[in-house]
């Protein structure tokens, strides 16, 4: 569709949506590769309600873009829309699409040479052990059901070597064994409460979109984040990974990957869990497909299982069930007793809330804190140095006394009611990110100081007098502006601040 008649589409649904006595309207859409969200208010209702079906049908055919129109009593209106801006409140103004925070990289890893396909045949031995332990399961299974299980035939090393080329990487010799005797075991239990996908389903996941498992809080205005996956070590400190391969998992939103590219002390092949109900890191499920099998059969020798005899499944109570040692969080109101926290050294991420006047030193107990959030605190002493593994601060505090931090790469203050001195900002030379808005700094025109800084966070104020002054620019990969703007507003900052702006208008009137 051309500009003008989406600018005219949208104002006969903005039009139609008013029922009570009104000046003028405005609809605000950020139309996105999730959906589309939409806000749409006169000067007499602060909320409206445009036909859904209609806006519907009208984005399903238009690009990622934020479109606003903007729409007067007697039918005048006004249309601008722009991919350049993400968001009106707060406003992200994003420079460099492919900019990501630390632990968060972009597809094209290198594959561990162990990995690449060779087209050899499943390593003898390994096969000989899966098919061993597949068979013991389905006499196992047969003697609690009464009946075998169901498997699809396996798949031939033909089959297997042609699967690899097209991922690009040879898989787990265990995981090419399961395959040699089950493409599908339609999830009787061989794997307790998981099961492997088809292997076609494999690669043509694998191949749809970016390779690997798909990362968590790839967005700039994201924490960003990442934390370790317990036990230490094992899996790298990364949000997403070429070489997890997901092979499948329960069905229900949780998934299975293998591990194609360890950390040091990990193995390569091993299990790692994600989805809907794995928050923060990684799970570490198991070493290897053989470990989860064995554990399987040991639970199911011991009686330690689930059976519902009108269900195809048996569910193992296997250990790898069990998600120990994932209490990664901790939120501390109204104190700030280190000693009440069990296992600190496992701690990656504090919420500290109410705690009045507080020294963050007393958080040095938490060896492992990665993440840390102050909220509604009189006055912090911002002492990190006891806290190495130290990646993010927020603090909200009337009071703020900042001391520096080699490795702090982000940094939020809202609710200072002094003057924040800039002095104390280079204290932190590997800051990427930076909020003050709303704050007094009386020397922010020394932005561009901060040499590693690629994220700010201002208010409208703040980047007008920063434009206005002439100072020197950081070389932003984003900038967030907080409070209301209109969507022309933003343009024009953001062309004062960066010019070459993809900008669509137009305008007319309704009859």
């Amino acid at each position: 569709m051309n500009p003008g008649d989406v600018a005219r589409s949208l104002a006969k649904l903005l039009r139609n949506s008013t029922n009570s006595p009104w000046t003028d309207a405005v609809l605000r859409v950020q139309n996105n590769s999730d959906g589309y969200t939409v806000h749409a208010s006169s000067d007499a209702e602060p909320y409206l309600s445009p036909d859904w079906q209609e806006m519907a049908a009208l984005f399903r055919r238009l690009p990622t873009s934020i479109y606003e129109l903007r729409l007067s009593r007697t039918g005048e209106y006004t249309y601008l829309a722009t991919p350049d801006v993400g968001g009106l409140s707060p406003a992200w103004l994003v420079f460099d699409q492919d900019f990501r925070y630390p632990g968060h990289p972009l597809p094209g890893m290198p594959l561990p040479e162990r990995s690449r396909p060779t087209g050899a045949p499943t390593d003898p031995a390994v096969l000989a052990r899966v098919t061993a332990l597949t068979a013991e399961f389905s006499a196992l299974y047969e003697g609690i059901k009464g009946r075998a299980p169901v498997w699809q035939p396996g798949l031939t090393e033909e089959q297997l070597a042609e699967a690899e080329e097209r991922i690009g990487a040879r898989l787990p010799e265990d995981l090419r064994a399961l395959y040699r005797v089950t493409d599908w075991d339609d999830e009787t239990g061989l794997l307790g409460r998981y099961a492997h996908d088809q292997l076609g389903r494999i690669v043509a996941q694998y191949l749809e979109g970016r390779p690997g498992v798909h990362g968590w809080q790839e967005a700039v205005s994201d924490d960003g984040v990442v934390f370790e996956t317990p036990p230490a070590g094992r899996v790298k400190r990364l949000s997403r990974n070429d070489w997890w391969v997901t092979f499948g998992g329960d069905h229900a939103g949780d998934h299975l990957a293998v591990d194609l590219d360890p950390a040091e002390n990990g193995s390569s092949g091993q299990v790692l869990e994600y989805g809907r109900n794995i928050w923060g890191p990684i799970r570490h499920v198991a070493p290897s497909i053989t470990a989860m099998l064995e554990e399987v059969i040991r639970a199911l020798r011991a009686g330690e299982f689930e059976d519902d005899p009108d269900s195809r499944r048996l569910i193992a109570d296997a250990a790898f069930h069990e998600e120990s040692d994932r209490a990664y969080d901790q939120v501390m109101t109204e104190t700030t007793d280190v000693g009440a926290v069990t296992d600190p050294e496992l701690v990656q991420e504090l919420y500290l809330n109410d705690p009045g006047a507080v020294d963050l030193a007393v958080l040095d107990p938490l060896s492992s804190l990665r993440h840390l959030r102050v909220n509604r605190a009189e006055s912090v002493a911002v002492n990190l140095s006891g806290l190495p593994a130290l990646e993010a601060v927020s603090v909200e505090a009337a009071e703020v006394d900042l001391s520096g931090h080699p490795t702090l790469w982000s940094l939020s203050l809202t609710g200072v009611k002094h003057p924040i001195a800039f002095d104390s900002l280079t204290a932190f030379p590997r800051l990427v990110r930076l909020n003050l808005a709303e704050l007094d700094v009386p020397e922010l025109e020394r932005v561009g100081e901060l040499t590693s800084l690629r994220v700010l966070t201002l208010d409208h104020g703040q980047v007008r007098r920063l434009l206005d002054s002439g100072a020197a620019l950081p070389p932003l990969a984003a900038l967030e502006i907080t409070g209301e703007a209109s969507l022309p507003e933003l343009v024009a900052l953001r062309e004062r601040w960066r010019p070459g702006a993809s900008v669509t208008e137009a305008s007319g009137t309704l009859d």
